[in-house]
């Protein structure tokens, strides 16, 4: 059976496994270079590491059109042809999309939206990315559709005010130290009332976006995944504000994403199914 290398380029850390199903085999995780000429040398030596691969699937942290990076908010990674450089580099057939749509996806076939035909993954982490799914398929619009971090809750770029990120500077604030996110939340854990406070706020942030994803388009359910839709913190003020500020009587499931941090890889490599 040919093998499918998948990457996951993150604004963190970039993943890169050989993918079947959901079987991972050989996976490595790297930092995330700095730059644009460290991260694309970073991806040629990890793929040379690999033997064998007759397909590449790339999910990557931008907006993204036919195999090129549009924006990358968090990284220095926008305007790179990836397609094409890797397709010239290795004569073999090369997908990318959005490390978002590529989660959803996972989910879709996998994970928490499986048997579901429309539904919605938000991506909480250093950014928010998302994933539109209607009737079973990846909704791109133009090809930038699905990117709630860039939505705006209360005149502020969403992931600006309710991702990881935001919770240390609300928390540098509130606290007026430095810290990181691992040390407020487990400060939340021992019951801090500012700590908790924090994730309060946040919470509330995220239920009013989930408010209005609800009501252009009132999904089957709303899969919450990445490392920071771990945090059990964020929930109470979430859930509350989800169900107080929808005028309309639906319940929407908000459930957690069940591919956890390999979601984006799985998903990288079902992109030529996608395609096809």
């Amino acid at each position: 059976m040919p093998q499918t290398l998948a990457l996951d380029i993150g604004a963190t850390k970039t993943r890169i496994a050989v993918i079947s199903g959901i079987k991972i085999k050989d996976k490595k995780v790297i930092k995330t270079p700095k730059t644009k000429a460290e991260i694309t040398k970073a991806l040629f030596n990890l793929i040379d590491s690999y033997r064998g691969i007759k397909k590449i699937g790339i999910g990557v942290a931008a907006f993204t059109r036919n195999g090129r990076t549009y924006g990358t908010p968090n990284m220095d990674y926008t305007g790179v042809d990836i397609k094409s450089i890797l397709k010239n580099r290795y004569k073999i057939p090369v997908f990318v999309d959005n490390d978002a749509n590529c989660a959803g996806l996972a989910e879709l076939y996998y994970g928490a939206g499986k048997g579901k035909k429309n539904f919605i993954l938000l991506t909480l982490g250093t950014g928010i990315g998302g994933a539109i799914i209607i009737n079973g398929k990846i909704y791109r619009g133009t090809g930038f559709a699905g990117e709630p971090g860039h939505s705006l809750v209360r005149g502020k770029y969403f992931e600006h005010i309710a991702s990881a990120p935001a919770s240390v500077k609300l928390g540098q604030k509130l606290l007026k130290r430095k810290i990181t996110s691992e040390e407020i939340e487990k400060l939340a854990d021992k019951g801090d009332k500012k700590a908790k406070k924090i994730y309060e706020i946040i919470g509330e942030y995220i239920g009013e976006s989930l408010v209005n994803i609800a009501m252009y388009l009132d999904p089957e359910i709303i899969i919450l995944g990445g490392g920071f839709a771990k945090v059990k913190h964020i929930y109470p003020s979430m859930l509350k504000t989800f169900k107080q500020k929808d005028i309309v009587p639906r319940k929407i499931p908000i459930v957690h994403a069940k591919l956890s941090d390999d979601a984006g890889l799985i998903g990288a490599a079902l992109l030529p199914k996608e395609t096809i």
